[in-house]
This record gives structure tokens, C-alpha cells and sequence, in this order.
């Protein structure tokens, strides 16, 4: 049979090889890309963000299941949100209250500090800290009240109270972006080797490129203490078993657990990161918690929002292994900030932010190794 041609006006995906292929792939029990193609303009109103993304929502059984998934998706719940009026405003959930369901694990419900920081969320208060001005001056920023400038405060101060601010220790940035942090650690003398996936981490002979350029803070480490400081390793996330075991003193991560695709991905690069690590190191991670459910959140390409539940039973898992969960503390905030939630998905200004149904928060997770 001979196939039309494609028009030069036709959008890819609605040529006639298009269909066929669509029909080939529905009668092999396999949502077809167009469909999920289509799914995301009507019911998101955008395409697909990434490869990724599109080839998760082909994972339902059928046509059904891909429209369910995009009625509770959080473009839909914004857009209903918009219609109904709902309150941008979150109190404290009842959850956060209580006290783990094991009893082995270290809790507190108090007003979180970065001058003794533990396992903690980002409040309003931590912004108002002498610690915090200290540390944003420090990495030659403003004391900005935005949640990314928080995250690389709570990994700070989490650093600099263990005392692995100094000469001689060695770091691991895992998934390194543009922050800070590795400036900061190369004027005190900490040697770094920071992991990265994207392109442009080297240049000929080996030589740290582009990337090393993206960190280079003059104000903070002049080139040459980056360079004689930091090291790059091409490596994904999922790749951390292939580094030494037993090498560093501490990692960091910003933001990846929510990047992983699903709670079982995120949970298991978190135990993961603690293989590189020398007997009684320090991981640090922070990433986004689920505000409005211990029970119920979202999990999907670019989003997973854990939940206390996640964090709870991670820590069983590793203090059974011999691993350490240093304080948890569940405290929300009590300022007025606390309680004001962005109203648009995404972004990483807002302190607190809906995803759909739900609210997120920057949570810091501290874990230590076994010894």
C-alpha cells in the first residue's frame, strides 16, 4: 500500500506514517506517543518536557489509566484551583506532630536553627539568623529569603558544626549545579570531587571545562584554589557504586531525590550516597517534602515530592544496616511565610509550593555512616 506524504504544515506526529505506527503500537498494548503527545496539550496545556516523561506515561495498561493519571496531574488541580478559589495558605498538618512509629529514631519538634542544624525543614525564622547572614556573606550572596540560597545554608551549617569545614577533608558533589558550596569548600582547603551528567564537564587532556567555569566565584576562591581543589567525574546519579568506597568525608546533593521518577528511585539513591562515604561521614541532601500527606503525593519524571512516611522508613532501613539518622525534626514554622504557598507549579523561589493537590517544602536530610 503506498502512504501519503507528509504535508510541510503537518505536525509530525499527525502523519499518515504517524497513524499507522499509533495503530501498530495500540494493537501491541502500548499507548501510542501521539496520544501522549495529545494528552499533555489538552489536558496540561504544554508538551511533553523531556524524553522521560513521555515514555512513563506509555506505562498505563490503557487509554483510561493515561486520562486519570492527567486528571490528577498538577496543571489540572491549578487550573481548578483557579476556577474555585482556594486558599494559598497552608496550617500545620496533624502529621508533623507526632512522634516517628519507631521509636529508635531521633525526633524533635522544635523551631528548626541553622546555628544547631539537624534534619530540618526551611522556615521563615532561619532567614532572620545571624548563621544565615554569615554563610550568605561567606559565599559572597545577600541573605535572600529564597529557597535555594536556604539549601546551601542548611548544607553549610551542617558542615561547618562537624567540623568538615578545613584542610584535608574531601568532598563529593553529587549532580553538582550553580551553586556556591564548592567555591566556598575550595577556599577552605577541601578537595572535591564533584559528579555531573551533563555535557561539557571536560575539555581536552582532561582539563575541567565549562562547568568549572559555571562554579568559579572570585570573590570567594580565586581560579587557580578552584582548580587544585576540585575534580569532575562524569557520572549520572545512578552510577555512584562506581566510585571508591570509604573515600570521602561528606557528600551533598540539591534537589535530586525529586528528579529520580519515582519514591523508590529517590529513597534508594539517598542509602546509595552513603557508599562513598568514609565510617562515620556525613550525607547531606536537601530536596522537596510533601506538606500536605504522609500518605497520598506525587511521583513522576521531574517531580517526586517524598513524604515523612519516605523519610521514616528510609531511616529504619539504614540504622538496621548500622547507619546513623541524625534528629528529625518535623517542625513547619509558626511565621506568617510559613503558611503562604505559591499558587503556580514549579519554580524554586517560592518558600512554600503547590504541586497540584499538594504542598512542598525544602527539607534537609542529614545521614551519617556506620563506623
Amino acid at each position: 500500500m503506498t502512504r501519503m506524504a507528509r504535508r510541510p504544515d503537518m505536525p509530525p506526529e499527525a502523519a499518515p506514517d504517524a497513524h499507522d505506527d499509533a495503530a501498530e503500537e495500540l494493537e501491541q498494548g502500548r499507548i501510542p506517543n501521539e496520544a501522549v503527545i495529545w494528552a499533555f496539550r489538552f489536558f496540561a496545556g504544554r508538551e511533553p518536557g523531556h524524553l522521560a516523561e513521555l515514555t512513563f506515561h506509555k506505562t498505563y495498561a490503557n487509554f483510561e489509566g493515561l486520562r486519570r493519571a492527567f486528571i490528577r496531574s498538577p496543571e489540572i488541580d491549578a487550573y481548578r484551583q483557579s476556577l474555585s478559589g482556594r486558599s494559598n495558605t497552608i496550617g500545620v498538618p496533624l502529621f508533623l506532630l507526632r512522634p516517628p512509629a519507631d521509636p529508635a529514631i531521633p525526633w524533635r519538634f522544635e523551631p528548626p536553627s541553622l546555628a544547631e542544624p539537624v534534619s530540618q525543614f526551611s522556615t521563615a525564622s532561619q532567614f532572620e539568623e545571624p548563621a544565615y547572614a554569615a554563610i550568605m556573606g561567606a559565599m559572597a550572596l545577600a541573605p535572600r529569603a529564597v529557597r535555594p540560597r536556604w539549601e546551601q545554608a542548611w548544607i553549610v551549617a551542617m558542615l561547618a558544626r562537624a567540623g568538615l569545614l578545613e584542610a584535608g577533608r574531601k568532598g563529593l558533589g553529587i549532580a553538582v549545579a550553580k551553586d556556591r558550596i564548592p567555591a566556598l569548600l575550595a577556599s577552605r582547603g577541601v578537595e572535591m570531587l564533584l559528579t555531573t551528567s551533563r555535557p561539557g564537564w571536560h575539555e581536552a587532556a582532561g582539563r575541567p571545562g565549562r562547568i568549572l567555569r559555571e562554579l568559579f566565584v572570585p570573590e570567594i576562591a580565586p581560579s587557580p584554589v578552584m582548580q587544585a581543589n576540585i575534580s569532575f567525574a562524569g557520572l549520572a546519579t545512578e552510577e555512584l557504586a562506581r566510585l571508591p568506597s570509604s573515600g570521602f568525608d561528606f557528600c551533598w546533593s540539591i534537589g535530586q531525590p525529586s528528579l529520580l521518577g519515582s519514591t523508590e528511585a529517590a529513597l534508594d539513591f539517598l542509602e546509595a550516597s552513603l557508599v562513598p562515604l568514609k565510617p562515620g561521614g556525613l550525607a547531606l541532601h536537601c530536596f522537596a517534602v510533601n506538606l500536605t500527606s504522609s500518605e497520598q503525593t506525587v511521583a513522576a519524571p521531574g517531580l517526586v515530592l517524598l513524604r515523612r512516611a519516605d523519610l521514616e522508613a528510609l531511616a529504619t532501613r539504614l540504622m538496621a544496616q548500622g547507619h546513623i539518622a541524625l534528629p528529625l525534626n518535623t517542625h513547619p514554622g509558626t511565621r506568617p511565610a510559613d503558611a503562604e504557598v505559591k499558587a503556580e507549579p514549579g519554580g524554586t523561589i517560592g518558600h512554600r509550593q503547590r504541586h497540584g493537590a499538594h504542598i512542598s517544602a525544602s527539607f534537609g536530610l542529614a545521614l551519617r555512616k556506620g563506623v
